[in-house]
């Protein structure tokens, strides 16, 4: 309880204090790591996801939306899920709400799920969106970025520097970069934060050709933009099923 009063206690006054051009407030990411049954594929459960969940999400006209992370390279100890099913919320109670509706009247997507993937219980985490759009496509790469806080930082000073950081790599590069920040709540551990950086593949090839060339790093620096935390990236190609 105290790791999720602290991380919603740093994501309100982002909020509180915001512009037309802030970041709206915090929702929930409840996150279900997965390995694929046998015979299963990655596209076999995005199309469930995108077909039949999301027609039962229409119907049942719940606040919900949810991708499909596809681990490509991730470091442990978190490299063993084949896949991560994401499901986003904009509160507590929504997230209650779409559990009950699953538990009265899905309960066969919910045995079709489990017949596809091999699931640990949901962990949860604060979610916050860190620019101004949403960043939409069906396919996009996806760095996550599992960081502890250097010394004297808090989330709030990680917050600032990730989205000043997916500015400027936006204003060089002529790309749109998505950024978001996650703080663990409920059923997770052993790091302060993830960020994550998010676009279309030819944006998220320019970005990482950038920072193997040194020319994104360059600009920082002259910048003055300073780390908050000593991050391990991992890449994610995140699959969208349903947006609300």
């Amino acid at each position: 309880m105290k790791k999720l009063l602290l991380g919603l206690a740093c994501l309100i006054p982002l909020s509180a204090n915001a512009d037309d051009h802030m970041p709206p407030a915090p929702g929930v990411a409840q996150i279900f790591e997965c390995t694929l049954n046998s015979g299963v594929g990655v596209g076999d459960v995005v199309a469930f996801g995108s077909t039949a969940v999301n027609q039962f999400v229409d119907q049942q006209k719940l606040q919900i939306s949810s991708y499909l992370w596809e681990a490509v390279a991730v470091n442990e100890p978190y490299r063993e899920p084949d896949v991560r099913w994401v499901n986003y919320y904009p509160s507590w109670q929504a997230m209650y709400a779409g559990g009950a509706a699953f538990a009265s009247n899905g309960t066969d997507l919910v045995g079709q799920f489990k017949s596809m993937l091999d699931c640990d219980k949901p962990v949860l985490l604060a979610s916050q969106n860190l620019m101004s759009d949403l960043v939409m496509a069906q396919q996009k790469p996806m760095i996550a970025a599992v960081c502890q806080l250097n010394e004297g930082k808090t989330p709030m000073d990680a917050m600032q520097v990730t989205k000043q950081m997916a500015d400027l790599a936006n204003t060089t590069l002529g790309t749109d970069i998505g950024a978001s920040m996650f703080l663990p709540a409920f059923g997770i551990t052993g790091f302060d934060y993830v960020g994550t950086f998010y676009g279309n593949t030819g944006d998220m090839a320019k970005l990482m050709d950038s920072v193997r060339d040194r020319t994104l790093p360059a600009r920082m620096a002259a910048a003055g933009l300073q780390p908050a935390a000593e991050c391990v990236n991992d890449l994610h190609t995140s699959h969208l099923m349903i947006s609300q």
